[in-house]
């Protein structure tokens, strides 16, 4: 049974590690979305013999028309070649800047925050819903989310509320694709706290823009942060169980 997955963020952090993993599975092909290309990543799905694309594109742009153009030219090559009985979409990008009282946030700095968390993964959704209706067989989107989309934290108004917002639209989205007889199935899964480039941006932080600095701090120091990999494999267990999407909203904790 061929695998399609489209992974945004694909070429570091969690991105890289779901790519990884992914490239193992017999029969899968990755299309990796991000600025750039990781020729790291290449070189291992050469060696494995495995199919890995790129769509080179910031999500910070806005250019939504020419995303959603880019992505189905992409599936609809995939789709004409056959073999793909399960379509999986993963919105894992992310930025957390700016961090700070929002009295005094950069607001272009909060609108591309908006755009990376939220906006992409609307219009990548969309996209892949309409392509995938026709194609048929099993639909999966796995939204990355935050325990800061359920908690507020001083000085990440924007991160909160992107997050935030990226749960309720995948609630909606139940509500829609629940309704149709294949709908896609749909979760917002909060991965826990991963030692990433972002970790070490929050711990970098002034206290007095983020005043939860500390816990962070001590996370990391008392070993309390799961690597890249490790979340990698529970999220994509998470995405292959059969209660998927039977629960718009998770915790990945709470399937460990």
């Amino acid at each position: 049974m061929g695998t399609f997955y489209v992974i945004t963020g694909a070429s570091r952090g969690l991105g890289e590690a779901l790519v990884r993993r992914v490239l193992r599975e017999p029969g899968s092909r990755v299309l990796g979305v991000a600025r750039s290309r990781s020729e790291r990543l290449m070189e291992e799905a050469g060696t494995a013999g495995a199919r890995l694309d790129w769509l080179e594109f910031d999500l910070a742009s806005g250019d939504w028309n020419r995303l959603s153009g880019q992505l189905g030219e992409r599936m609809e090559q995939v789709q004409a070649e056959g073999n793909v009985e399960r379509w999986r979409l993963i919105n894992n990008a992310g930025v957390l800047e700016p961090i700070g009282p929002a009295q005094d946030a950069d607001l272009y700095a909060a609108e591309l925050n908006i755009a990376v968390n939220l906006t992409a993964p609307m219009a990548l959704t969309s996209a892949f819903l309409r392509l995938t209706e026709a194609y048929g067989g099993d639909r999966r989107i796995l939204n990355i989310s935050s325990g800061a989309g359920r908690k507020p934290y001083f000085g990440w108004s924007s991160y909160c509320a992107a997050k935030a917002g990226l749960d309720h639209f995948t609630r909606c989205l139940k509500l829609e694709q629940d309704a149709l007889a294949n709908g896609a199935k749909v979760v917002s899964a909060a991965p826990g706290v991963i030692d990433t480039a972002m970790q070490a941006s929050i711990r970098a932080a002034d206290v007095s823009r983020f005043r939860d600095k500390a816990r962070f701090v001590q996370l990391h120091e008392s070993g309390g942060l799961l690597s890249p990999d490790d979340a990698a494999e529970r999220l994509l267990r998470l995405l292959e169980m059969p209660e998927f999407g039977d629960e718009p909203v998770v915790d990945i904790r709470d399937f460990s």
